[in-house]
């Protein structure tokens, strides 16, 4: 049995300021096991439901082209990103 069923994909957040050309700029690269997975924005714009929430502007590899929810918080992308990359 080689347990890999048990390693869990390291994911890393970097700050960056994206220009989305609105007030959205705070954002976040998303780094999985060393690739560039996601680009996250925190959402600003008044008109927003979820301001302050998390939106993935841009997803890469297996995130890409997926529906994704707004998340309230970082740690709750985190745990959907991880949940998207498991190994099968």
């Amino acid at each position: 049995m080689s347990g890999q069923g048990n390693v869990q994909t390291l994911v890393v957040l970097q700050p960056i300021a994206i220009d989305t050309g609105s007030p959205d700029h705070d954002g976040m690269l998303v780094i999985a096991n060393g690739l560039l997975v996601a680009v996250l924005v925190r959402l600003e714009q008044p008109e927003h439901i979820n301001v302050g929430s998390w939106f993935m502007e841009a997803g890469f590899g297996r995130l890409q082209g997926l529906r994704v929810p707004t998340f309230l918080t970082l740690k709750e992308a985190t745990r959907w990103v991880r949940r998207r990359l498991k190994p099968a």
